[in-house]
């Protein structure tokens, strides 16, 4: 196992995670056409970020409380050929909770929930946990040790993303490696990060070029504002559709406060047409124009459906935020202030 600052990590523990996953992939059959993946935050964001990125739209994610979009998709999908996975780690995730219930209401009639329903979570009680032995569903262990920022590479992520692409987990896992050993240059970048938000500059503006990298400019997000955003301090990481939100962002990118820091992240298309061709030609233009007006700007290219490259940005990106949090001095494994919020919940 590698070491990432003075602690070993579990999330990155790449040769158990895949074990693991290889062991209990079977768990959840195979001749499914849709899988639903209902999970918020952590339980969804990493394989919604792998299956945006390989365009898979056989997974449909019921990470929100859009009656109206649950409904639409029940009532489109053929239910005897749909698999439902249910991921919350602690079992006790209220939305969760809720859209297991709904869906129990609405096809306990239609299929045999034993066959269709799936749960990841930590095996013990809760009311997930213990719903899930009620109905006799399936329950597949969430680690305790692995919270949902840093799950990519765990059950939690791998399960939904390669539920269809079975073949591409030993790719994945081998651009992980590289990114294990690409540990200096993170560590690089965090040193960079930080001698910006002394800077002032603690807004992160991700431009995104290519809709298949929007989940993974969401993914990111989370990993760093709940990593760094504690004690009063953070980066606030914000995600700009390109070229959309250059009708609506651009002057103030370009001419507004000094308080932001340019990541591109861009697509390199194997086929080329007029509309890859357009893109390619404005995120040029943007380099340039944030090289002439903010002086500095980030650049990460995509290789199309390269998912070894994928797995080693994630790993690359774990790794970065560890070393930043030590820098700041704050500890990216808590999240204490979000029990405020849940404390409301009636």
């Amino acid at each position: 196992m590698n070491k990432i600052l003075p602690v070993e990590q579990p999330f990155l523990d790449l040769e158990s995670l895949k074990s693991k996953y290889l062991n209990d992939s079977s768990t959840i059959f195979s001749d499914f056409e849709k899988i639903i993946v209902i999970g918020f935050g952590g339980s969804s964001q990493g394989s919604k970020a792998i299956n945006c990125f390989l365009n898979e739209d056989r997974v449909i994610y019921f990470d929100h409380l859009n009656q109206n979009f649950i409904n639409n998709t029940l009532e489109e999908a053929k239910i005897d050929k749909t698999g439902f996975i249910f991921i919350s780690k602690s079992g006790s995730t209220s939305e969760v909770l809720t859209i297991f219930d709904f869906l129990v209401s609405q096809l306990e009639n239609k299929v045999n929930i034993s066959n269709h329903f799936f749960t990841l979570t930590e095996l013990k009680s809760s009311p997930l946990h213990d719903l899930s032995i009620h109905h006799n569903i399936k329950i597949i262990e969430h680690k305790k040790q692995i919270i949902g920022r840093f799950s990519i590479f765990s059950n939690t992520s791998l399960i939904p993303a390669f539920y269809f692409h079975k073949d591409l987990v030993d790719d994945f896992f081998e651009g992980a490696t590289k990114g294990l050993n690409d540990e200096q240059n993170a560590r690089d970048e965090a040193n960079k990060d930080f001698d910006l938000l002394n800077k002032g500059k603690i807004i992160n503006a991700n431009l995104v070029y290519g809709n298949e990298l929007h989940e993974i400019a969401n993914w990111k997000k989370q990993l760093f504002s709940e990593c760094l955003g504690k004690n009063s301090k953070g980066v606030m990481p914000i995600i700009s559709r390109m070229t959309k939100d250059q009708h609506s962002l651009l002057q103030l990118f370009l001419d507004g406060p000094k308080n932001i820091f340019f990541e591109i992240m861009s697509l390199n298309y194997d086929h080329s047409n007029l509309l890859n061709i357009t893109l390619n030609n404005h995120k040029d233009a943007m380099y340039e124009s944030l090289i002439k007006e903010i002086g500095e700007v980030r650049e990460r290219t995509f290789k199309e459906n390269d998912i070894i490259d994928l797995g080693s940005y994630f790993c690359f990106e774990i790794i970065r935020v560890l070393y930043l949090s030590d820098l700041m001095k704050v500890d990216p494994f808590t999240q204490d202030a979000v029990e405020i919020q849940k404390n409301f919940l009636k």
